[in-house]
């Protein structure tokens, strides 16, 4: 059963509340939804550096990526299978995106690395913000789907060694 056919009261069983509880939390799946997105990424998003703490750099981008992408992937495989399987749905997708792009932390995440791909001399650093973030999505997409044919951590070091490696 997909997201559309699922009911408030299939969500309810599952999580085995009543759905006066459900519906005392949210006003209905789409909520629920949009919160578990923007949870989700501001999860990851917590650990990135702040506007106020020192620059980013490549060794903050290196601790990123290795040390905070890949164990969150690890340690709760099941709930990013399940975020994949949602966003690659188009409509929840563009629900997704819309509520995404307005989230502080996401913001944030995008203006570091703006600066970020700036300094190591990107022509069109907004874009490779754009470049870092959809093949790093691609990355982790490739490795929730099938974590045991997939070298995660020789594929994630070969991407940041290029982006490192820019002069």
């Amino acid at each position: 059963m997909g997201y559309f056919q699922t009911s408030i009261s299939d969500i309810s069983k599952k999580a085995n509340i009543s759905k006066g509880l459900f519906y005392h939390y949210y006003t209905g799946k789409e909520e629920l939804f949009e919160e578990i997105v923007i949870e989700s990424i501001e999860s990851i998003m917590n650990y990135f550096p702040k506007n106020n703490e020192q620059e980013f750099n490549d060794d903050k981008l290196v601790y990123f990526t290795t040390s905070i992408i890949i164990p969150s992937l690890d340690n709760d495989k099941t709930h990013w299978k399940l975020l994949i399987l949602l966003l690659s749905q188009q409509i929840l997708y563009k629900i997704a995106l819309k509520h995404l792009t307005k989230s502080n932390a996401y913001i944030e995440y995008e203006n570091i690395l703006c600066r970020y791909f700036k300094a190591k001399g990107y022509e069109k650093p907004d874009v490779e913000v754009k470049l870092f973030t959809s093949s790093l999505m691609g990355i982790c997409i490739q490795y929730i789907i099938d974590p045991s044919d997939f070298p995660i951590k020789m594929v994630m070091e070969q991407f940041i060694c290029k982006i490192i490696s820019k002069s």
